[in-house]
C-alpha cells in the first residue's frame, strides 16, 4: 500500500475550512483525495456514511457538558481532541472530546499555551460520534487487508475538523462566557495539531495561514 503524505492533506483540508461549511461536501472532497492517493475499497464505504447528521447535535453537545461542568476561569482557548477508544471486539476509532484552556497566544505556531495551567477537561465529555465510530470499524476491523491508519486518520480529523467549522458559531461563544477571540485547535492526542481558527462574538473565522 502506498503511503499517504499527510502534508497535503493538510493543505487540502485547510482549503476546504476555508472554502465551504457543507461538511457532507468537503467530505466527498477529502475522501476521493485519499482514494487517489492509497486506492483501496474502503474508501467507497466511507463516502456512503452521512457526515453531516451530527451538524447538529454538536451545539447541544458543548451545551450539556457546559452547564454540566461550567468552566473556573475566562475561556481563551477550545482543544477538541480525538481520542482513541475500541469497541467490544477491540477494533478502534476516535471519539471527539473538549477541553478549555486559559491561555492562547496566536503567533505561536507550535501551540506551546496549549499545555500550560490552569486548563479545564470536563469528565465523560465525548461526543459519541456514531459516525467515528463506523468510519474506526471500516478502516480497522481487518487488520491485514482493511484500509488502517491511513483512512482512519483521513476519515477522523477531516470529519472533527470540518464539523466543528460547520458548528461553531457566535452562540457557542456566548456560551462559554468570553470576552476575546477564543482559539480553536483539533487533533489526536498521539498526532499533529490542527490550528483551525477563531470563534468570535459574531461567529467562527478560519486561520488565515497554515494551519499545521
Amino acid at each position: 500500500m502506498s503511503e499517504l503524505y499527510y502534508r497535503a492533506f493538510y493543505r487540502l483540508l485547510a482549503a476546504e475550512v476555508r472554502a465551504s461549511t457543507d461538511v457532507n461536501q468537503s467530505m466527498q472532497t477529502v475522501l476521493a483525495w485519499g482514494d487517489q492517493r492509497i486506492p483501496h475499497p474502503s474508501w467507497a464505504a466511507l463516502k456512503e456514511l452521512d457526515c453531516s447528521v451530527e451538524s447538529v447535535g454538536m451545539g447541544k453537545w458543548l451545551t450539556r457538558v457546559l452547564r454540566r461542568a461550567p468552566c473556573p476561569f475566562p475561556v481563551r482557548a477550545i482543544y477538541f481532541g480525538l481520542g482513541e477508544r475500541a469497541t467490544r471486539d477491540r477494533v478502534e476509532f476516535a471519539d471527539l472530546y473538549f477541553g478549555l484552556l486559559s491561555h492562547y497566544e496566536p503567533e505561536d505556531k507550535a501551540c506551546e499555551w496549549l499545555w500550560r495551567n490552569p486548563s479545564h477537561y470536563p469528565d465523560k465529555a465525548y461526543l459519541g460520534s456514531a459516525t467515528l465510530k463506523a468510519a474506526g470499524v471500516i478502516c480497522n476491523e481487518d487488520e491485514v487487508t482493511g484500509l488502517g491508519t491511513p483512512g482512519h486518520i483521513v476519515f477522523a480529523l477531516a470529519f472533527a475538523t470540518l464539523l466543528l467549522r460547520a458548528s461553531l458559531d457566535g452562540r457557542i461563544h456566548q456560551l462559554l462566557g468570553a470576552v476575546e477571540p477564543v482559539g480553536v485547535v483539533v487533533g489526536f492526542d498521539s498526532g499533529d495539531l490542527f490550528r483551525l481558527g477563531e470563534l468570535h462574538s459574531d461567529g467562527f473565522r478560519p486561520t488565515e495561514g497554515a494551519m499545521t
